[in-house]
């Protein structure tokens, strides 16, 4: 098996892993975050689309491209994309604006699970770092083949 492939399958096998943690997570402390309800439900619905687009993602490629089931790949891809978005937005709103709850009293009205918080948390935390890093990454291939195109350009002139 050749190199793209598996880290293809090892992605994937890690994306279905961390997917049925978070629901796993958000399910197991459901309600057990009095200062931010929601972040549970962030939880689940993160994992349960995580799986669901992986599913979707697992859909064999045709190479008819007026093929329907192409057509909705692609469509699921791009609405994957700009909902993961905005899913990952609304989530950093709700485990970032109560930084740092009460782990300890549970009547208090700003408790919030240990475990649940800093999972939330730390997987948040850890998708923007992915995202820097790509970006950052994408920002250095730019740069390099940009350089590379008019060194090329001026050494043929």
């Amino acid at each position: 098996m050749e190199r793209g492939r598996v880290f293809e399958v090892s992605l994937k096998c890690f994306t279905l892993i961390l997917g049925i943690v978070c629901i796993t997570i958000g399910s197991i402390y459901l309600g057990s975050c009095t200062k931010q309800y929601l972040i549970p439900i962030y939880l689940i619905v993160t994992g349960s689309c995580s799986l669901l687009f992986l599913i979707i993602s697992s859909i064999p490629q045709t190479s008819n491209e007026s093929d329907i089931l192409n057509k909705f790949s692609r469509f699921c891809k791009h609405f994957e994309s700009l909902f993961s978005f905005i899913w990952l937005i609304t989530g950093s709103v709700w485990i970032y604006s109560i930084y740092q709850p009460d782990y300890i009293d549970k009547a208090s009205p700003n408790y919030c699970d240990k475990t649940l918080y800093l999972f939330a948390f730390w997987i948040t935390t850890a998708v923007y770092i992915i995202l820097g890093l790509m970006m950052l990454v994408g920002f250095c291939v730019c740069i390099c083949g940009g350089t590379l195109v008019l060194t090329k350009n001026f050494s043929s002139s």
